[in-house]
Parts: structure tokens; sequence; C-alpha cells
């Protein structure tokens, strides 16, 4: 969970690199420190943390137990951590490419950032028809713009979280 969420700070913009200090509360919005600099605490571990396999705190352990569960996705694409990031990297993806570059610049530029690595011509399609039918479909109580929409469901995806 510790990599994981400092790759959802850098790649939004938000990584405070700055070493060393307190550590603090990693529920706080404020909180955009790696997670290495979190408070852990014995009575009441963070929901993050233990929702993502971090160890009990009160036992010694040699290892992490592994479990892949529906609560964990949910997280990835509800929680407030989620959403605040997604919104961030729309931001910085408006930010780094000019406002005349074609919508697939953006995407390709998101790829870069997010999988180290160019979309395909197929990513680029579905990223560009997602854009589109989202510009249009706007749902009553939809708080997200496409863009944001779209950040969100590339930091959701197994290829940000894994290494293959």
């Amino acid at each position: 969970v510790e990599p994981w969420r400092d790759a959802m700070l850098a790649v939004s913009g938000q990584l405070d690199r700055t070493l060393g200090g307190p550590s603090a509360n990693l529920a706080s919005a404020n909180n955009r420190r790696r997670t290495l600099y979190g408070f852990i605490s014995r009575h009441k571990l963070d929901e993050l943390l233990r929702l993502f396999d971090f160890p009990d705190p009160n036992i010694t352990s040699d290892m992490r137990s592994v479990t892949t569960v529906p609560l964990q996705q949910l997280f990835v694409l509800n929680s407030e951590f989620t959403i605040a990031r997604a919104k961030a990297l729309a931001v910085r993806l408006m930010s780094e490419t000019s406002a005349d570059d074609a919508e697939g610049v953006r995407i390709g530029h998101a790829y870069q950032l997010l999988y180290g690595r160019k979309a395909t011509d197929l990513e680029l399609a579905v990223g560009l028809k997602f854009l589109a039918a989202t510009s249009e479909e706007k749902l009553e109580g939809d708080n997200l713009s496409p863009w944001e929409q779209y950040a969100l469901a590339l930091l959701g995806a197994n290829e940000f979280t894994y290494i293959d």
C-alpha cells in the first residue's frame, strides 16, 4: 500500500518529497507526504492501511498477508483520497499540455506519467471515445469532469497498481 499511495501522489504532482520530520495522520486530506511518514496507531490502525494488508502493529510479522478483495477496488474508485488525486492528475495533464493539443496528446501524456509507456492505438481510441461520450452524457449528480473520470479510471487500473 505504501508505494501505491506514494505513486498516486507522485503522478498527480502532489507528493511532498521533504525528508525527515514528524509523522502525520494518513487520513488527513492535507497529508501529501510519503506513506513512510504516516502515523501508525497500535490502537486504531488507519483504514487505508488496514484495507490493504498492513500488518498488525501489535504483533511481530515476518511477512504481509496478500489479499485481493472487492473492498480494495471500491476504495480505489470511490475514496476521497483517490478522487482528489484524479482531480489533481486531470489538472496536471491540462497544464502540461497546451490548449491546442488534441486530446490524444493528453492521453499519451497520461500513459507516460502513469505507466511509463506510450499508449497503444486501441488505448488512444478507447480514451477518445470515453471522453467524447462522457462530455455528451453528463449524468445528474456527476461531480467529476470527463478528464477527472478518465484519470480516475487510469489510476484504478491494475497496470498502475501491479508490476507484471
